[in-house]
C-alpha cells in the first residue's frame, strides 16, 4: 500500500518547479503580503464576536453556508481593505521575489526586478517608463484604497 502512494505522488508531483518558476513567486509574495490581510481582519473579527455564527451554527447553517451568508458580509469591507494593501505590497515586492524567481528574463521577472535589470544594463529611459507605469499603478491603488474608505467608512484606526 505504502508503494501504491508513494508512486501515485510521484506521478502528481512530476516536473513541479517551485523554485525559479512562478509557484516560487506566488508563494513568496503570499508569504510577505498576507500579513497586511491578517492585520486587517483579526482585530474587526474579534471586536464582532463569534455571536451571529453560534447562532446560524445553532439553527442549523453549515460551514460554508455560515461563512458566505454571516462572516463574509461582516468582514468583506475589511477583507477588501487588507487585499488593497497587499496589492500595494506585491507590486512593489522586490527581495524575495528576486530570490526565488533566478531572474529569468520573459520568463521569472516582475516590474521591480525588470526595473532594475533594465537600469543595470544602463537602460535609463525603459527602466524610467516601466518605474513611470509601476508608479502610475500605485496611485491608482491609493485611489481605489481612498474611494473604499470614503464609500465605506471603513479606515484603519
Amino acid at each position: 500500500m505504502p508503494e501504491r502512494i508513494n508512486c501515485l505522488l510521484n506521478a502528481i508531483f512530476v516536473d513541479v518547479k517551485v523554485i525559479f518558476a512562478l509557484p516560487g513567486i506566488v508563494l513568496a509574495t503570499v508569504f510577505v503580503t498576507f500579513p497586511f490581510v491578517a492585520r486587517e481582519l483579526i482585530p474587526l473579527m474579534q471586536a464582532q464576536g463569534s455571536d451571529e455564527e453560534q447562532a446560524a451554527q445553532v439553527l442549523g447553517a453549515g460551514g460554508w453556508q455560515t461563512f458566505w451568508r454571516v462572516t463574509l458580509p461582516n468582514i468583506k469591507w475589511g477583507l477588501l481593505y487588507g487585499v488593497i494593501l497587499c496589492n500595494a505590497r506585491a507590486m512593489g515586492e522586490f527581495g524575495a521575489v528576486s530570490v526565488v524567481s533566478g531572474n529569468v528574463r520573459n520568463i521569472t521577472m516582475t516590474m521591480p526586478l525588470q526595473i532594475e535589470a533594465l537600469y543595470n544594463e544602463y537602460n535609463m529611459v525603459g527602466a524610467f517608463a516601466l518605474a513611470s507605469v509601476l508608479s502610475l499603478l500605485a496611485v491608482a491603488t491609493l485611489i481605489i484604497k481612498t474611494l473604499v474608505e470614503g464609500r465605506t467608512g471603513y479606515r484603519r484606526r
